[in-house]
């Protein structure tokens, strides 16, 4: 395996190169945490659970009057019939979850790309208790060009109190987009303070517009 890498590193682009490497490093982190989650304690208590949301099956709770822009709020059922909130406002999407999903951070957290959802919501659950989710982001960057995909993930408080953006991963420039953002919702969200911490991004960025 060693020789494989010199070979390629020495008849390809510096950039071809570290890209590549990028590539199996991120496919070897990928290999790692799911050994961990066979063997670490507490990581074999997450589960996940998938919800739909498709806009065109949600109720418009809102939505803007004539020379009011263009926005709507939609209400959509996720786990366990949890109220989902779905605010579209300037092409751009933002969720809020539970009876207080309207006033929590996530209602109000958007990507600056223009974006628009994809039709699945993941729950990632610890012992059956919602700690985070997670949502695919089609992204663009207006241009008639540039599109791209970001996994958003959100920490969920208990109760579903609160809830705030956590991490962000591209999901074009990372092999394990999903191993990262599952890092993210069982390891990063349960600690995250939605009062105090930033949002971080999780691997390579660039490719998808933010």
């Amino acid at each position: 395996m060693p020789g494989n890498y010199a070979v390629r590193c020495d008849v390809v682009k510096i950039p071809d190169c570290v890209n590549y490497l990028t590539k199996r490093i991120f496919q070897l982190f990928s290999v790692v945490l799911l050994l961990l989650g066979s063997s670490t304690p507490g990581f074999a208590d997450m589960s996940s659970h998938y919800s739909s949301l498709d806009l065109r099956d949600c109720p418009v709770i809102a939505q803007a009057e004539e020379g009011d822009g263009e926005w709507a709020t939609f209400r959509c059922n996720g786990y366990q019939g949890v109220p989902v909130f779905v605010s579209e406002a300037d092409l751009r999407i933002s969720l809020g979850y539970g009876a207080e999903g309207q006033s929590q951070h996530s209602f109000n957290q958007r990507i600056g790309a223009f974006n628009s959802i994809g039709g699945k919501l993941e729950w990632r659950l610890k012992n059956g208790r919602v700690v985070a989710t997670i949502l695919r982001y089609q992204t663009d960057a207006g241009d008639g060009a540039r599109k791209g995909q970001i996994l958003v993930v959100t920490r969920v408080s208990p109760g579903f109190g609160e809830a705030c953006h956590v991490a962000y991963v591209d999901a074009l420039a990372n092999p394990a987009a999903n191993v990262l953002a599952r890092y993210a919702a069982d390891y990063l969200a349960p600690k995250f303070n939605c009062g105090t911490d930033q949002p971080t991004h999780l691997g390579r960025r660039g490719v998808s517009p933010f």
